[in-house]
């Protein structure tokens, strides 16, 4: 459940006619004011001229602040990235049409996550829209593609309740982005509107009988598996998830592409991410004859691959819109996944306890290599160095190595989830305007972090001390890696050089610190200067030889 859905118990009071109306204001102040009172603390954009109320209106603030990104390609993640480490409603500001366009990729990112996400449209000026005024667009149907709910301020008169219905609908699950379309002229008009915190209908626990019914359910399993997604990470539920599975014996598998880690990878129990394909999945979870799905709306793969999954199953999570990869799930409810499983565990007899076997496949160790850096090995000593840190995670082929040596608290790693790249970088600094007294760490890939370079202003704009690690291979080596399986082999158009990519140089154009290692010897020296904790910004730069292939890049497909 979100921080900001704790509420106090309503007041009641008669109405008199004797009562004054409530006092006027700027509809941008009510707006702002609104948001203030539902937890909003920060709102990301890349504001234009129709923006300007807004961005004035801020500015008078004291506890909300305007983030300024240079592009909404950097906003909208920075938003979506804040939102899920702090566990709270991100909120971006989006210029028009032109600016909702550049945003919609990672919008559908947001969405496909399942995080909240209230995203403030700029309209234009209503009193000449029969001109056909530059930024306007169908903003409707073009917010409807990507946002579960589309609201627009139309008049003074309901504008008010909009404002309110919008957050109540970001608040409440399943989550996703929910737009309002904000015209700059109405936003200059007075209304007649108290700003107040909104009520939220919150899912429910499970009635008593259902909740027997999935005790019964595990209880006649030999071999149970859980599969968590990321209702486990907004509900709050991982504690409640691993001790259900230290009550089983069971493997908690976190599901294909799930957006924020929704059990600490520390924990005993913790099996690791399923691979991205339905084959490695059935053969990964063929040893078990129950299957329950903590969250989540199915099983997200990459490439097709046949196999079936004729376990049993049951699901309980946010979202009506879930899909069982093969057959039918035998129980399904929508409930808060928390208190669903406060209330198994209750039931569940400590006499079911298994003993669990080797959770996470080991791998072969990689030989030190001569005079190139092996991506392995680098992965592996910057997990060990920031063992104490959010990641963030677009390293491509390098990802099932991140998840093979993490040892991280629940909710402290995270990924875009919807299968896209260009999220990660963009990612990170908003996690690090969230989580300021937190070392975060962003690595990706070279090609990754050219999509949203111009957040690294918006990171030394507000002081951070953020660790970019960038895998300089001069590939997609994902790409590549797809290409040998679909076409025999690697393809040129995925090879982005020449030129060689100059990552000092893009460091120094933001005020960036900028290390490079290409040996070992050279990554320890750059981790010695680096300390546990950094001082400042810093882009490190592996240049790697794209010959050496990650340990586990087998499972990516």
């Amino acid at each position: 459940m979100l921080k900001n859905r704790c509420h106090r118990k309503p007041v009641t009071k008669r109405f008199s006619f004797d009562e004054q109306t409530p006092p006027s204001m700027k509809l941008s102040t009510y707006l702002l004011e609104t948001l203030e009172r539902n937890g909003v603390t920060r709102i990301f954009g890349n504001p234009g001229t129709t923006e300007i109320p807004l961005v004035r209106a801020c500015e008078q603030r004291r506890k909300l602040r305007y983030i300024v990104a240079l592009s909404e390609v950097a906003a909208v993640p920075m938003a979506d990235g804040y939102a899920r480490a702090t566990r709270t409603l991100g909120v971006v500001n989006l210029h028009v049409a032109p600016g909702l366009g550049n945003g919609m990729g990672n919008l559908y990112t947001a969405g496909i996550a399942g995080t909240p996400l209230l995203v403030l449209i700029g309209g234009q000026d209503r009193r000449f829209l029969h001109t056909n005024p530059i930024l306007w667009g169908p903003l409707e149907k073009m917010a409807g593609s990507v946002c579960k709910a589309v609201f627009g301020l139309n008049t003074r008169f309901d504008a008010a309740a909009n404002v309110k219905q919008a957050l109540r609908t970001a608040l409440t699950p399943p989550y996703a982005p929910v737009a309002l379309i904000c015209p700059p002229d109405l936003l200059e008009q007075e209304i007649d509107a108290v700003p107040a915190r909104v009520t939220v209908p919150a899912p429910s626990a499970l009635s008593a009988e259902d909740a027997r019914r999935y005790t019964r359910f595990l209880a006649t399993a030999k071999k149970p598996a859980l599969i968590a997604a990321e209702d486990v990470h907004w509900n709050n539920a991982g504690s409640e998830l691993e001790k259900l599975a230290m009550a089983l014996g069971a493997p908690v598998y976190a599901a294909p592409y799930t957006g924020v880690l929704p059990i600490a990878s520390r924990s005993p129990n913790y099996a690791g991410y399923l691979p991205p394909s339905l084959k490695q999945i059935a053969d990964r979870l063929l040893p078990h004859d129950v299957l329950f799905f903590v969250g989540g709306r199915g099983l997200r793969t990459t490439l097709y691959s046949e196999a079936r999954l004729p376990q049993r199953k049951a699901w309980i999570g946010n979202s009506p819109d879930m899909r069982s990869a093969d057959g039918e799930f035998e129980l399904a409810c929508i409930a808060d996944t928390n208190e669903a499983l406060k209330q198994i565990n209750a039931l569940v007899k400590p006499g079911a306890k298994r003993k669990s076997a080797l959770l996470r496949p080991a791998v072969a160790w990689p030989a030190r290599p001569g005079a190139s850096l092996h991506p392995s090995r680098a992965i592996h000593a910057l997990l060990a160095r920031f063992r104490d840190a959010i990641w963030v995670d677009e390293s491509g082929l390098s990802t099932s190595d991140v998840r093979q040596w993490m040892e991280l608290p629940a909710g402290e790693y995270l990924i875009n989830g919807s299968g896209g790249i260009g999220w990660g970088l963009a990612a990170a600094v908003g996690v690090a305007i969230g989580c300021g007294k937190r070392q975060v760490v962003a690595v990706i890939g070279d090609g990754s972090s050219l999509y949203a370079s111009e957040a690294l202003w918006t990171a030394a704009h507000h002081g951070t001390k953020l660790l970019l690690i960038v895998l300089s291979n001069r590939r997609y080596a994902t790409l590549n890696a797809a290409a040998g399986r679909l076409a025999g082999g690697a393809l040129a158009a995925f090879t982005i050089e020449p030129p060689v990519l100059d990552f000092s140089g893009l460091a120094q154009l933001y005020g960036w610190r900028h290390l490079q290692a290409a040996t070992e010897r050279e990554l320890e020296a750059s981790l010695k200067s680096l300390g546990n904790r950094l001082q400042a910004n810093t882009v490190l730069e592996l240049k790697l030889d794209p010959a050496l292939q990650p340990v586990t890049a087998s499972r990516h497909f």
